[in-house]
């Protein structure tokens, strides 16, 4: 397995991609470097030229040349990981190569596996000398939310209850604070671990460590009453081990 810090080049015409991005790095030291950013497959060029880089992440739709015509552009590639909110363009990224397919909204966790796989794949020569020690890799404790007031990272640990709320969702906090995020109920639920939050109505997800009592078809989530669907009942009871 490669030891080296992987030195990790971002391309992406978002800025929050960029934000996230270089968060989910910082949580990484040891494992990957941050060897620069670009916003737009033409700068990357340019810098590909100069700059020594292991991992390309590539976004696909960008003005000017896309990622995938970038791809076809370059005559020595880096490992490269498509990150995109399209499935679509997973047939054309597999022909060309790519190492991973990152759909976005990227959970950290996801992230993580990438990481290390790439560790696994881009390892060096065997040599006679003995394998360094591999850095742990952090345990997933958080989320990054996309609010007004620009992107939060929100402990597992502090997020009390999600709520549907229109095309958005509410996010409550055990500080009672409420935010509210362009996420989907169902991107938030792949997103939390399943060991930790669950589902309890087509509009909540809860987290268990915070519910105090079950009385009928209501959960009672620190000091919110959250309803309880007939769809998720018995899954409900699994998980408070009712039954």
């Amino acid at each position: 397995m490669n030891t080296a810090p992987l030195r990790c080049l971002l391309v992406d015409d978002e800025p929050l991609a960029h934000t996230v991005m270089r968060a989910y790095l910082d949580r990484l030291p040891g494992l990957v470097t941050w060897a620069g950013s670009c916003y737009g497959a033409v700068e990357a060029l340019t810098l590909l030229r100069s700059t020594p880089v292991d991992v390309l992440f590539l976004d696909v739709d960008m003005p000017e040349l896309t990622g995938i015509e970038l791809l076809r552009a370059l005559p020595q590639r880096p490992a490269v990981v498509l990150c995109t909110a399209h499935a679509a363009h997973a047939i054309d990224a597999f022909d060309l190569g790519v190492v991973d397919y990152l759909l976005k909204p990227i959970p950290f966790e996801r992230f993580v596996k990438t990481i290390s796989r790439l560790h696994a794949g881009l390892a060096p020569a065997a040599t006679s000398a003995p394998p360094a020690a591999t850095p742990p890799v952090p345990a997933v404790d958080s989320i990054f939310l996309k609010t007004d007031a620009g992107t939060e990272r929100v402990r597992f640990a502090d997020l009390r209850i999600v709520e549907g709320y229109g095309n958005f969702v509410k996010c409550h906090l055990a500080s009672g604070r409420v935010l509210l995020t362009a996420e989907t109920m169902k991107q938030m639920e792949s997103q939390l671990p399943a060991s930790q939050f669950m589902r309890t109505h087509k509009s909540y997800l809860v987290n268990l460590s915070n519910v105090e009592r079950l009385s009928g078809n209501v959960l009672l989530v620190g000091p919110r009453e959250v309803p309880v669907g007939s769809t998720y009942r018995q899954e409900v009871l699994r998980h408070l081990h009712l039954r």
